[in-house]
C-alpha cells in the first residue's frame, strides 16, 4: 500500500532535515513525502526544494499562509496514497521500521479504518510515552467500543485514503485537528490500537510552546469548537468521548474561576459553559480524574450543580 506522508511547514528550517531524514531512512520504500509550505518567512521553501531534487519520492509546493488545517488539505489533494501520515515539521518518525509495521497491519486486516499508535515526547534530554489510550487494550475494536477521550493529534494515526474527504479539514487556530479526527472517526466502523512508537515530538527545554499558557481567548476557541464538532456527530460513543473533553474543559474552566482569573468570565465563554454544562448533566457525563479520584469527581459534580442552576 502506499503511504502519503504529509507535512504542513511554516518556518522550519531548522527542523525539517530530521523529519526528511527520518522517512528516507525507512525500510518501507512505497511512499511519497509531500511538503506543502505555508508562506515560510525563512528559508523552509528553498530547502523544500533541495529535498525534492534530491529523491523523486519528495514533492515540495508552497501556497498562500492559511494555517495548518487547510494547509494539510491541500496535501492531501495533491497525494497519491492509500494510507495516510500527518507529520508536523518539528517532528519525526521514530525508527526506520515505522511505515514498513504500518503497512503489515493494514494488509493483514483489512478491516482497519484508522490505526492509533502511542508516541514519544521529548523535552531535552528527557523522554516520555504518551499513550495513545488508557484504558484500551491493543488490538482491533469496533468503534462503537471507544470510551475514552481520544487525544486530537494527527500525528499518531493513520487515515485510510477510502474514508479521508477533503471536507474534514477545517481551519482554526485551535483544536483543528480534534474536527479533522472526530469526523473522520464518525464515518469509521474499526479502529486498531497499537501500543508501539511511531511517532516523535521534540521540543527545546526554552521552547515557546513549553512556556506558553492557554489563554482565554484560545480556551474560548476550543469551547468552541467542540461544540461544533458535537453537533455534527452521529456516533453515540463518539459523542460520549467528547463529552469527557467537554468534562476537561469544564473543569480547567473552574480552575480559572477560582484562581480569580476574570478573562475566563467573558459572555461568550460562560455562554459555551453553560451549554456544556447542560450536555454534561443531560448526559450524566462523569470525569476520569487521576489522583484523588471521588475528591475531584464530587467537587466535579458540585460545580456542574451550580452551572447547571444557573443555566435554568
Amino acid at each position: 500500500m502506499k503511504i502519503s506522508i504529509i507535512v504542513p511547514v511554516y518556518n522550519a528550517e531548522r527542523y525539517l532535515d530530521k523529519l526528511v531524514q527520518s522517512v528516507l531512512s525507512q525500510t518501507y520504500e512505497d511512499y511519497e513525502l509531500i511538503l506543502v509550505d505555508d508562506s515560510s518567512k525563512d528559508n523552509s521553501y528553498s530547502l523544500m526544494k533541495k529535498y525534492q531534487e534530491m529523491d523523486s519520492r519528495i514533492k515540495a509546493y508552497t501556497k498562500e499562509n492559511t494555517g495548518p488545517g487547510l494547509t494539510r488539505k491541500f496535501g492531501f489533494e495533491k497525494s497519491s496514497g492509500d494510507l495516510f501520515f500527518f507529520v508536523d515539521s518539528d517532528d519525526w518518525i521514530t525508527t526506520s521500521d515505522v511505515l514498513r509495521e504500518i503497512n503489515d497491519l493494514f494488509e493483514k486486516n483489512e478491516k482497519i479504518d484508522v490505526l492509533f499508535f502511542d508516541r514519544e515526547d521529548i523535552i531535552g534530554d528527557t523522554k516520555d510515552i504518551i499513550s495513545g489510550f488508557n484504558e484500551t487494550r491493543e488490538g482491533l475494536h469496533n468503534i462503537d467500543e471507544l470510551n475514552e477521550v481520544v487525544r486530537p493529534g494527527l500525528g499518531a494515526k493513520i487515515f485510510r485514503k477510502s474514508i479521508l474527504t477533503e471536507d474534514m479539514f477545517y481551519e482554526s487556530t485551535i483544536f483543528e485537528d480534534l474536527y479533522t479526527t472526530y469526523i473522520y472517526l464518525d464515518k469509521c466502523s474499526n479502529f486498531f490500537y497499537s501500543a508501539k512508537c511511531y511517532y516523535t515530538i521534540y521540543h527545546d527545554i526554552d521552547s515557546s510552546s513549553l512556556s506558553s499558557k492557554p489563554t482565554a481567548e484560545s480556551f474560548a476557541k476550543s469551547l468552541e469548537m467542540i461544540l461544533i464538532v458535537h453537533e455534527k456527530l452521529e456516533k453515540s460513543s463518539l459523542r460520549y468521548s467528547l463529552e469527557l473533553w467537554m468534562a476537561l474543559l469544564f473543569t480547567t474552566y473552574w480552575k480559572a474561576r477560582v484562581k480569580n482569573d476574570t478573562s475566563y468570565n467573558s459572555k461568550m465563554i460562560n455562554d459555551s459553559i453553560q451549554k456544556i454544562a447542560g450536555i454534561l448533566k443531560e448526559n450524566k457525563i462523569v470525569i476520569k480524574p487521576s489522583g484523588k479520584k471521588h475528591i475531584k469527581v464530587l467537587i466535579y459534580k458540585m460545580l456542574l450543580m451550580i452551572s447547571k442552576k444557573k443555566c435554568e
